[in-house]
């Protein structure tokens, strides 16, 4: 277990230098070690991380402000994704610990005291509205003992600010620090690397180069101030070793990963992997980019979204963002990992599903999935939800009727295996339940799966905020997150065959792995979990790679689920009473 859980973190590891590999076995052997305390405890696993100082000052062509944004809120369900991950396969968990470095840094770069407060106490309400229950916070005061009142507020905390630096210096500095000693240590090397690389943006505005300040002396001081950065540096590292030395030591910087495990804190390919450096940008697809604010600004695109009245993020142009102005208009949220939230702008219920336009979503759906409409249902009205579903195309019935209603009956299967029961279901695409028969020129007859294009849901009530998930991945981000020896190349050479005494005792054979969209064209995995009798009390499914061996058949199907699962491609759905979901059934 304590290496399965270190195989979790490794998956949102920071790319490590090439010759590192020596120094992280044996980083990896001490965090072993540690984990393996924890879960022979059966304790929650705890790790700290010291980050989320404040933002950049400069919000002229790096950020967007002084608050917390969108940026913020994707590293928070980003971490966040990780203790659940964690929790998947470990019951305990995991927590996460962010400790504040704010006030460590902020009198170097410019930043008020009052500045680095304001973004804490924001942070902390995001993190309590969306839910993002194993992550804590901690300050400076947690570090340091000084006389403070109970209770701090903003004036307290600015009054106390002071303290706390001196209070950290003096507990924690080592007399003996040096730079020229201290900086031939390579992780030393590689956060000093990084400051040096953020502080030529972060002070541009700050101390701007001009008449008085060359190009020449900008550099020297941003060198003396990364070096002042690494002495308090050390210091703070000193008193969170102290404080949470039974902690999983996590870090933004670059590491060898001896004595660190370094971190991104968002799902980006860019550079830019610290929310308070940068914007973040959604693509229509729901993918997302990091960068300058300038970048996105001069990008004609993109346009900048405001949320709650601050800028926010920026989103690709399209205008299946923009309907139902006549009521007021309706709101687009970017879910984590994937897909759209859309409520109508006045609030719950201010439109209806009749209001929905219906083309503008199936049209979203293709390029992004799932879309999540709410507020839009009081009561779920049976008759409604079917003739709003003509809107979207020609429905496709079931078996037995157009709508099919998903509720536990026991062991009355009635031919769907464990559709109908409670039972936790299988990653599938509806590929088993949707075939016909094809007669070949000889006479011989096949079985051809036909999936509907889409599918459609609406929430009859409310679900647990803690269990009964629908599951919605994104073939464009599971293809992101293969392991590197199962690669796209190699699955869409891959067929498969599935078996199930279920629907009709269904039998599909050489189904294609890897399909490309209809609408997109982009490679889309088509799949169905394999699903054996160890697992449900209905009819197992059977499913195989062709011409490989059980065992290497066996193989990639494990290693398809754990990507499909994996919290950075898996949307887990949480129900509210009248939702309304479409999906498109490329997967």
């Amino acid at each position: 277990m304590p290496s399965a859980i270190l195989h979790i973190i490794d998956r949102y590891r920071l790319n490590r230098p090439v010759d590192a590999a020596a120094k992280a076995d044996e980083g990896a052997l001490k965090f072993l070690a540690l984990i393996y305390t924890h879960v022979k405890a059966g304790d929650v696993v705890p790790m700290c991380l010291p980050a989320f100082p404040f933002k950049s000052p400069n919000s002229r062509s790096k950020v967007l402000g002084k608050l917390p944004d969108k940026a913020e809120e994707l590293a928070l369900a980003h971490l966040n994704g990780l203790c659940l991950a964690i929790r998947d396969i470990y019951p305990p968990g995991a927590n996460l610990t962010i400790v504040s470095d704010g006030l460590v840094y902020n009198d170097l770069l410019g930043v008020p005291d009052k500045d680095v407060w304001n973004y804490g106490e924001t942070l902390r309400a995001l993190a309590l509205a969306k839910g993002y229950k194993h992550i804590s916070f901690s300050r400076l005061r947690d570090l340091v003992t000084i006389q403070l009142p109970e209770k701090l507020d903003e004036m307290t905390y600015v009054a106390n600010a002071s303290n706390f630096r001196r209070a950290l210096l003096n507990a924690f500095s080592r007399p003996d620090w040096e730079w020229k000693t201290f900086s031939q240590s390579e992780d030393v090397c590689l956060t000093y690397r990084g400051y040096i690389k953020f502080l030529e943006t972060d002070l541009e505005t700050v101390y701007p180069v001009g008449d008085d300040r060359s190009k020449t002396k900008y550099k020297r001081g941003i060198e003396y101030i990364a070096k002042q950065m690494m002495a308090r540096g050390d210091a703070f590292a000193s008193a969170v070793r102290q404080k949470y030395k039974d902690s999983v030591r996590l870090s933004i910087h670059p590491s060898t990963g001896a004595a660190k495990l370094s971190i991104s804190l968002l799902p980006t390919d860019t550079t830019y992997t610290t929310p308070w450096h940068c914007a973040v940008a959604y693509r229509l697809d729901g993918t997302t980019s990091t960068g300058m604010r300038s970048d996105f600004e001069n990008d004609d695109s993109y346009e900048l979204v405001y949320e709650n009245g601050r800028p926010s993020y920026y989103r690709e142009k399209s205008d299946l963002f923009s309907w139902g102005s006549e009521k007021g208009g309706v709101d687009f949220e970017p879910l984590y990992p994937a897909g759209w939230l859309v409520k109508p702008s006045r609030g719950p219920f201010t439109m209806t599903m009749q209001d929905v336009d219906a083309r503008k979503v199936r049209s979203l759906s293709e390029i992004s999935s799932p879309i999540i409409l709410r507020g839009f249902i009081k009561k779920p009205n049976k008759e409604q939800f079917a003739k709003k579903s003509e809107e979207f195309g020609k429905p496709t019935a079931w078996k037995f009727g157009l709508i099919l209603e998903v509720k536990d009956q026991g062991t009355n299967s009635q031919g769907l295996n464990n559709v109908l029961s409670r039972e936790w279901m299988p990653w599938h695409y509806d590929g088993l339940f949707k075939t016909v028969t094809q007669v070949g020129g000889d006479g011989e007859e096949t079985l051809i799966s036909t999936p509907p294009r889409f599918q459609i849901f609406v929430g009859a009530t409310s679900s647990p905020r803690d269990t009964g998930f629908t599951l919605f991945a994104s073939s464009t981000l599971f293809l992101k997150y293969l392991p590197d020896w199962l690669k796209l190349g190699a699955l869409s050479e891959m067929t498969w065959t599935v078996s199930t005494a279920s629907f009709n005792q269904t039998v599909l054979k050489g189904l294609p792995m890897i399909v490309s969209h209809p609408t997109t064209g982009k490679p889309c995995l088509r799949y169905h979990e394999p699903w054996p009798q160890s697992k449900t009390q209905f009819e197992p499914t059977n499913v195989t790679i062709d011409g490989l061996k059980a065992a290497d058949s066996a193989a990639i199907c494990e290693a398809i689920d754990s990507v499909l699962h994996d919290r950075r491609v898996a949307y887990y759905h949480v129900w509210d009473k009248g939702d309304i979901v479409m999906t498109v059934q490329t997967f």
